[in-house]
């Protein structure tokens, strides 16, 4: 037998390995399991290199463990678990009474994301580039001791980025401690160098993955977190990442319409411990800051976590979920918010691929009398990904849920229901936020703001138009036949 034969007998032992691990060890969605088959059939040499890059998350869940992420993450799994059981044994009185008809959800939530229920936060709704980055900018100037920012995209060399970077290198310079983390894949255009002036003035920058061979070998893995901290009292997080064009100053995509918070209480300690978790996992892949970075985590949670802060009355939950963990937090959180409306369920996303458990799940509460409305944009910043979102929100349209198209680009990340629980933060309605990337949102349990959050929805659909099932059922044969392709490929995970 010569080598090619060999070669070409554990190329298909390798596919098939793979198919096994799909069916016994990942037990994927069987139109998951039949795409990669066909995969593995008509690209033999590549299958199993696709599905090693893009296919399987057991090597970020390695990572996550090698490099401490998971470690730490359960560190604080004790006081989540004994509040857990003070919420069961009804031991913990709600300040806000509505909140007890979601107790079920604070504890699911609690179980599944190890997520802390805080009830002493402001919370402040924010929908423009204006008011984000006026407020971020206020907050920085006021910075005394600690600014930590963390985003999926930093536009260093547009007009946003380079005013924040100034404030960050001035913050520095004069010995506020700044620490700044950015994706490295999601504006390839950021390099480290960038960064250079804020380092020599003494702040740290970080890249996700340091490595950027390792980042383009895990490229389907992406931080889309986005997160600042400023003192460990002020913490914001949503969909606005660093660049102008969230000002709507790009013709490609204007206007934009996004959606982020300022948070001020307990909160702000559980995002601020996502924010040192994700530093932590990037610090101890460089050997030489590797028991440094364990000391400053493990002195920072000894010191503050969980102290209690007299802010404010608004209950929050911070969710994060990733390819290291195991469920898909932050969508079990969506679905269960879903199926407890009893009144209407509002959403606004840039993507709408999902999966057959949240169109299922809209399906019957609009089924029931619920008032569904989902919110897309009307100018696409991925065409495939457009056609895929447009085709699921129409098989929605038949069952009575009404969905509107932005005139904009619809960038906010946001759900609300029943004039009490919602959700802000940076995962899309999409299959890559909820499995691939790593994502926060925050869950915010309390009246006023889930109002605010509300009448936010009904003053943008003054921005919109209504799709029919008439208009959607005249899109070309060309259109449809794009869509059908890009629907099979979407299972991929």
């Amino acid at each position: 037998m010569d080598l090619s034969t060999i070669f070409l007998i554990l190329i298909y032992v390798i596919n098939i390995l793979s198919v096994l691990s799909l069916i016994l060890v990942k037990r994927s969605d069987t139109r998951v399991i039949f795409v990669w088959i066909l995969v593995f059939f008509f690209l033999p040499y590549m299958g199993f290199i696709l599905y090693f890059l893009i296919g399987s998350k057991y090597k970020m869940r390695f990572m996550s463990k090698k490099f401490g992420m998971s470690d730490i993450e359960e560190r604080h799994s004790k006081s989540i678990d004994k509040q857990m059981r003070d919420i069961v044994a009804d031991k913990i009185q709600f300040k806000d009474a509505e909140t007890e008809k979601y107790r079920d959800l604070i504890i699911m939530n609690s179980k599944n994301a190890m997520s802390y229920f805080t009830q002493n936060n402001n919370v402040e709704l924010l929908i423009s580039a204006e008011q984000n980055f006026s407020r971020i900018f206020e907050d920085i100037r006021n910075a005394t001791k600690t600014i930590e920012v963390l985003y999926y995209i930093f536009k260093a060399k547009d007009n946003v980025g380079k005013k924040f970077l100034s404030l960050l290198k001035e913050k520095a310079s004069h010995g506020v401690e700044v620490t700044l983390i950015y994706d490295g894949i999601g504006y390839l255009n950021t390099h480290l160098s960038d960064f250079n002036e804020l380092i020599e003035a003494g702040g740290h920058v970080y890249r996700f993955l340091p490595s950027m061979f390792k980042s383009f070998l895990l490229v389907n893995y992406r931080l889309h977190r986005k997160i600042v901290i400023v003192d460990g009292n002020i913490a914001y997080t949503g969909g606005f990442n660093v660049g102008d064009e969230y000002y709507g100053l790009k013709e490609i995509n204007k206007p934009w319409r996004d959606t982020t918070i300022r948070l001020t209480g307990n909160s702000v300690l559980s995002l601020q411990t996502r924010f040192w978790t994700d530093l932590v996992f990037l610090q101890n892949q460089s050997f030489r800051k590797k028991n440094r970075s364990n000391l400053i985590f493990d002195e920072k949670l000894l010191n503050s976590f969980y102290i209690p802060i007299e802010e404010g009355n608004i209950g929050v939950q911070i969710l994060s979920s990733g390819p290291n963990t195991i469920n898909d937090t932050i969508r079990d959180a969506y679905i269960k918010m879903i199926m407890t409306a009893k009144e209407y369920v509002y959403i606004q996303s840039p993507y709408f691929v999902t999966d057959k458990t949240i169109l299922e799940a809209l399906r019957f509460v609009a089924a029931c009398g619920v008032d569904v409305r989902i919110m897309l944009p009307g100018v696409p910043d991925k065409k495939s990904i457009y056609a895929i979102s447009l085709f699921n929100a129409a098989k929605l349209l038949k069952h009575g849920v009404k969905v509107y198209i932005h005139s904009g680009f619809v960038h906010a990340k946001t759900l609300v229901i029943d004039d009490h629980v919602s959700t802000v933060g940076t995962a899309n309605i999409d299959i890559r936020s909820f499995s691939l990337y790593y994502e926060v949102n925050a869950f915010i349990y309390n009246n006023d703001f889930a109002i605010k959050c509300c009448d936010t929805f009904l003053n943008d659909i003054k921005d919109c138009t209504i799709l029919d099932i008439e208009t959607y059922s005249k899109r070309s044969l060309r259109d449809k036949i794009y869509e059908s392709i890009w629907r099979f490929i979407a299972p991929i995970d």
